[in-house]
């Protein structure tokens, strides 16, 4: 008999223990449930419209597949609303393990939540892109995901230096240079998207050049850096038979510790073209107006007067 009682007591014991290591690796399962799926982290703060999965162990009555609502609440099995929206997988597990306790009278119940589904992210791009709109995006997306869904901004026509991104519900707006993420590779800006973050490439307004005088298409014209003289007459058109005169080009910059007056900067652009003197080839600045003289040279006086209403022309439009 002593036999038996010892063999059942045994047995009961290691029942007790297989329990105990089932129970150990549903928590363990449950777990890693709750760490994977469309990149979720245990930082992620559950949002209104996000599908949960509430599993209790051992009580399959209590699962379900929930949606959170827009008030961010959720009907949670047998104890009723629960808050789930701000909060992470784990604190609303902590809550609803306490209720379970309190209202089901459960011992110490193993309860896990997951993301089933997370809620449509959106966030738009406006301004000087291919495609401006609203798009979804996925946790973890950045600026250059949005970026890409907009099919590239407009390098010729857009601001990438004074780019900036709006959180939803702010009207604070912080600075984004795209120039560098795409030029130079620096992706120390390349933010993690929120939902309702809105994103503005502006058109550019002053990184232009004027180009004016006797070439084929004179106007203004975007400042690509670096840039030259060679490219302002190029993208222009080049000169005019006969009437061009590029022995005698003029470039006006604005002294930048003068706002209002200029200086004049002569080129003969010919003596580049045949005997390759860089020095002629000047290098541009953003702003610069760009003249080139017809054959017929005016008097001084007539080439200040050119010069002024040039300036004038381009302190009024401004690029607008």
């Amino acid at each position: 008999m002593s036999n038996n009682r010892f063999w059942v007591s045994g047995a009961f014991k290691g029942f007790i223990k297989m329990r105990r290591r089932a129970t150990f690796l549903f928590v363990l399962i449950l777990s890693a449930l709750a760490s994977i799926g469309f990149g979720q982290e245990t930082t992620y703060r559950l949002q209104p419209l996000d599908v949960i999965r509430i599993q209790v162990y051992n009580e399959p009555q209590i699962n379900a597949v929930l949606p959170i609502g827009k008030d961010g609440n959720v009907s949670a099995p047998f104890v009723g609303i629960v808050k789930a929206g701000g909060r992470t997988t784990a604190e609303l597990e902590a809550e609803l393990s306490q209720l379970y306790e309190e209202k089901l009278k459960l011992r110490n119940p193993h309860v896990a939540v997951t993301v089933e589904q997370f809620r449509p992210l959106r966030a738009s791009i406006t301004g000087m892109v291919t495609t401006p709109g609203v798009y979804e995006f996925r946790p973890g997306d950045t600026v250059m995901t949005l970026i890409s869904k907009g099919g590239g901004v407009n390098v010729d026509r857009g601001d990438l230096r004074h780019a900036t991104i709006r959180h939803a519900g702010s009207r604070e707006v912080f600075p984004i240079d795209l120039h560098a993420m795409l030029y130079k590779q620096d992706m120390s800006q390349n933010y993690e998207l929120q939902d309702g973050d809105e994103l503005n490439v502006p058109e550019e307004t002053r990184n232009h050049i004027m180009v004016l005088g006797a070439l084929q298409s004179p106007g203004p014209y975007p400042y690509k850096e670096p840039m030259h003289l060679s490219d302002a007459i190029a993208l222009a058109k080049g000169p005019i038979p006969i009437r061009t005169m590029l022995s005698r080009v003029y470039v006006i910059r604005e002294i930048p510790t003068q706002p209002g007056k200029y200086q004049r900067i002569q080129a003969n652009f010919v003596r580049f073209i045949r005997n390759g003197d860089s020095a002629q080839n000047v290098e541009l600045q953003p702003g610069d107006l760009v003249y080139v003289s017809e054959t017929r040279t005016p008097d001084i006086v007539g080439l200040s007067n050119i010069l002024a209403n040039a300036i004038f022309i381009v302190d009024r439009i401004r690029f607008h």
